[in-house]
């Protein structure tokens, strides 16, 4: 049995969805959206009424529609000359229990509760669930060959990236992608361990919509952290330095394993840490660092790689937020290993980019 399934998707037409679909949510500070048909509207309405009714205003227009019938979908998010090739479709949560859909990050319980509350309320789902697969290079030369035909949708959005989205309606082509998802035996969620966790709790039969990535074309952002703390620095250099040795960073610092680097005074400073680990480095900063300087998750923010250091020297600087650390990214294999072993990263360990857009592919959750 495969663990993909196909669907009936909902997409706008051709000629809406430039103007219509969104990068995901969390780009949105990076963009000066100027479109007013857009799912951002929908995303930010002020309950999940207005967004239903929202939604359903697009589809009396006949902006977006649902296809008649099942398809396969396939994704090619194309950026800085390298290539993301996606399959879409849905997954029986029951292969959860059965270790065939594995996640790898710890997750915070208020979020699965409002997620729960979304999902069951909206019974959409406006973006798949970022996952990934082991490949090898061999089956990867065939999945390129069912991307060779003309793509239904291809367009540049505001992320910068090439997003191509492809509806598999011929016989010859559907049976290509099946023979291909045969032989992925298990998926790993990268990106959506909320979501999946708020459609395990809800007790009811929800197949949620997937894309699947091989893990050799994955890309993973360093996922860095702002925090407010009354602690002088001082104070803050003796904690550090029990484990640390620090230093004023050097332009253009590039990291590795067991480095951090903290922004604080208007300055980067270079942590390396005495002993050798194996522990990720996310692990080294709360334990060996916020656990000590916080009470609590409550003064931290969570920032991405993507939107570099000025971002995080900005938020000091503006004075909302203390002092900055600046991770070294997880790794694949890393994500890969905790999953397997049944083991969890600390909650905002992995940063995956690009990402789907919101929009161009959606599915009803219950039908």
């Amino acid at each position: 049995m495969s663990l993909i399934k196909p669907f009936s998707g909902i997409r706008p037409k051709k000629k809406f969805a430039k103007q219509v679909t969104s990068p995901n949510l969390s780009y949105l500070n990076n963009y000066k959206l100027t479109k007013k048909l857009n799912f951002v509207n929908l995303l930010n309405a002020k309950s999940i009424n207005k967004s239903k009714k929202m939604l359903q205003s697009l589809s009396d227009k006949g902006i977006i529609q649902q296809d008649r019938s099942n398809h396969f979908y396939l994704y090619r998010i194309t950026y800085n000359k390298k290539k993301l090739l996606g399959i879409v479709g849905k997954i029986n949560l029951e292969n959860y229990d059965d270790k065939k859909i594995l996640g790898h990050e710890e997750t915070f319980m208020e979020r699965i509760k409002k997620r729960k509350e979304q999902l069951l309320k909206f019974n959409s789902q406006i973006s798949p669930i970022y996952t990934t697969y082991k490949s090898k290079p061999s089956s990867l030369k065939k999945l390129n060959n069912i991307f060779k035909h003309k793509p239904d949708y291809n367009f540049k959005s505001e992320d910068k990236c090439r997003h191509e989205l492809w509806v598999i309606k011929k016989a010859n082509t559907e049976k290509l992608l099946k023979n291909y998802i045969k032989n992925i035996k298990k998926i790993y969620i990268c990106d959506g361990h909320h979501r999946i966790q708020a459609m395990l709790k809800s007790k009811k039969k929800i197949a949620p919509m997937i894309i699947a990535f091989p893990e050799k074309q994955v890309n993973i952002l360093d996922y860095n952290r702002v925090i407010k703390t009354k602690l002088k620095f001082e104070i803050i250099k003796k904690i550090i330095s029990k484990n640390f040795s620090l230093n004023i960073s050097k332009k253009n610092k590039k990291l590795k394993q067991n480095q951090i680097e903290m922004y604080i005074n208007k300055r980067w400073h270079t942590l390396q840490l005495f002993k050798q680990s194996k522990e990720l480095d996310v692990t080294i900063l709360r334990k060996l660092i916020l656990n000590k300087l916080l009470k609590n998750n409550k003064n931290i923010k969570f920032v991405s790689g993507f939107k570099g250091k000025k971002v995080l020297e900005n938020f000091v600087n503006s004075k909302k937020y203390n002092l900055a650390f600046k991770l070294y990214p997880t790794n694949i294999s890393e994500v890969l290993a905790y999953a397997e072993k049944n083991k969890y990263m600390p909650q905002k360990s992995t940063w995956f980019h690009p990402k789907p857009l919101d929009g161009l592919i959606s599915s009803r959750i219950i039908s």
